[in-house]
């Protein structure tokens, strides 16, 4: 399979480099676009010039529904003539992708939510590829998803990817990891870690907010990614409450079980 990425111009904190778009070709002289990113006419105008160079786009799969990666699905499919595929939630699919299922060439979709419920990751078993959207990034960690269980099913989700023993991630923003494994295991690393830092984070404070750990922990975090930062103590909050391990009281403060 044949890999092309192309970086959208939306750098940002939340994107790094930008959304990273990629060309997926085989024999057949069809494309497959995992991840068109935002609106941009001139992003879009570069894909389609890209993609003329190996055959037709007939596959846009979107991995999460975020709009630095959802957003051009529907004028580019509009333009080629594309299916839309993505999880049965993405709005506007047109192929749902199930846990297992062909999304394009040899490409699988697997079932990784913890970033969003609907992140999608494909893996291709002959390259040792996986595509990881904003599972897994080049640089940096990711955000987890602000819902229940978030972080329960981020660590399963890395699990999983770990037990394929892929050779390389690409991922949704920042540089193409050439050590998956190792990626995959300083992610693990990483959360684990977090958790340790907030449950000795109360430990040293007593009772707190969530606000009030998140700027504890998170020393060198820019005041303004603080709110991101207190939705993964949240989610790391929900995990140990569901173990016993620490309670909320009334307030909306949080405190160790003794």
């Amino acid at each position: 399979m044949l890999i092309e990425r192309l970086v959208a111009p939306n750098p940002g904190p939340m994107t790094l480099t930008g959304t990273n778009t990629y060309l997926l070709s085989e024999s057949t002289h069809e494309v497959g676009v995992v991840d068109p990113g935002p609106d941009e006419a001139s992003h879009i105008d570069a894909i389609l010039a890209a993609a003329r160079q190996r055959g037709r786009i007939t596959t846009v799969i979107v991995t999460h529904r975020h709009l630095d990666h959802f957003p051009a699905a529907g004028p580019l499919c509009r333009q080629t003539g594309a299916t839309l595929v993505g999880h049965r939630d993405l709005p506007g699919v047109q192929r749902a992708l199930g846990d297992g299922d062909t999304a394009f060439g040899g490409l699988v979709a697997l079932e990784t939510p913890g970033h969003t419920r609907d992140s999608v990751c494909l893996w291709s078993a002959t390259d040792g590829v996986l595509f990881t959207g904003d599972l897994v990034l080049g640089t940096g960690t990711a955000v987890l998803d602000d819902a229940p269980g978030a972080l329960a099913d981020y660590l399963g989700s890395l699990e999983r990817l770990l037990a394929l023993h892929p050779r390389a991630i690409y991922p949704g923003h920042g540089p193409i990891v050439q050590d998956a494994v190792a990626k995959l295991t300083e992610y693990q690393q990483h959360r684990r870690l977090r958790v340790r830092q907030v449950l000795d984070s109360l430990a040293a404070r007593g009772p707190s907010t969530i606000e009030e750990l998140a700027a504890h922990i998170y020393t060198e975090t820019p005041a303004h990614l603080l709110p991101m930062a207190a939705r993964n103590v949240r989610a790391n909050l929900q995990m140990l409450l569901s173990q016993g391990r620490v309670s909320r009281l009334p307030d909306d403060r949080w405190q160790l079980v003794n």
